[in-house]
């Protein structure tokens, strides 16, 4: 501790002098003042590590006054002590594991330098246009794979104020699917509607459609036996048509599963796409005599 507690003293008697350093370096602008480390602009030193005054990142903001300046920087310096002597006694504590680390560190730093090249190839040459007629051959042969977790419905879908004029017209018109019915629907509903969906070709989660309404049953009851419902409670009317529908472990519709289907698709154009190119760049280095091997 007595060690400790002098090195400590040490580190603010040297500071002190330095902050004077620091602050002249600082109010110049620059940090071409200081080019080369030397005892000068050493802030501290532990267990062989140092620490100098061109180490440290950008600490200081801008018109911070040298007080200022000088309780950032000790700041620092505190915590990089700290953090050195604490990461010497793990080093010595755990000698086995350290060389594991190591080797895990330089690992994972490859890897990322290995996806960030990986993903800038992607982006650059890999084309990412998915047909209709792709997506369609990619699902059809592989319907099982396509299985429902959710109930899905096509419906028409229009929550009402009580207050909403000529509601009578919404009721008219729910049940039908064609395009001339469809667009006044929907006029209508946009004036005046809380919520609503009204195109009967869009698959959706029946469980948001629940939610929104008084409604207390089982949906794969309430989808077998309801097809046309009106409800009303005290603040709203809920008008619900249901076109068509999907329960859970069902199949997946093929628009429904679409945006699925794409994403499928380009990973696994991406993956033959890296495959591609890590043969191109390794026949590119034998070519250029840039391998030896030597077993």
């Amino acid at each position: 501790m007595m060690g400790l507690k002098f090195f400590k003293r040490e580190i603010f008697r040297q500071w002190w002098h330095l902050s004077f350093l620091f602050c002249v370096a600082f109010f110049m602008g620059s940090c071409d003042f200081f080019d080369l480390r030397s005892d000068e602009t050493l802030l501290a030193k532990t267990y062989g590590n140092r620490l100098y005054l061109e180490d440290l990142p950008d600490l200081v903001p801008s018109g911070a006054s040298a007080a200022d300046s000088s309780d950032i920087v000790r700041r620092y310096v505190d915590r990089w002590v700290n953090q050195q002597i604490f990461l010497h006694h793990a080093k010595e504590s755990l000698p086995a594991e350290k060389a594991d680390f190591e080797r895990q560190v330089r690992e994972y730093e490859n890897s990322l330098w290995i996806h960030a090249y990986e993903n800038d190839l992607v982006s650059k040459d890999m084309d990412t246009v998915v047909t209709e007629q792709e997506l369609l051959d990619y699902y059809e042969g592989r319907e099982d794979q396509f299985t429902l977790r959710d109930h899905i419905v096509q419906a028409t879908y229009i929550k009402l104020p009580l207050r909403a004029p000529d509601a009578g017209q919404v009721r008219s018109l729910y049940r039908s699917d064609d395009e001339e019915s469809i667009e006044k629907l929907e006029q209508y509903s946009l004036q005046h509607a809380a919520a609503y969906s009204v195109d009967p070709a869009k698959w959706m989660l029946f469980n948001d459609i629940m939610m929104d309404m008084p409604v207390d049953e089982d949906p794969a009851v309430f989808l077998r036996n309801n097809r046309a419902t009106e409800i009303t409670d005290d603040y709203y009317r809920y008008f619900l048509y249901i076109h068509d529908y999907r329960l859970r472990g069902d199949v997946s519709p093929f628009d429904f599963a679409k945006n699925n289907i794409r994403m499928l698709v380009l990973n696994q154009r991406r993956k033959e796409f890296i495959q591609q190119k890590r043969r191109d760049l390794f026949n590119n280095a034998i070519e250029n005599n840039q391998v030896e091997t030597f077993y």
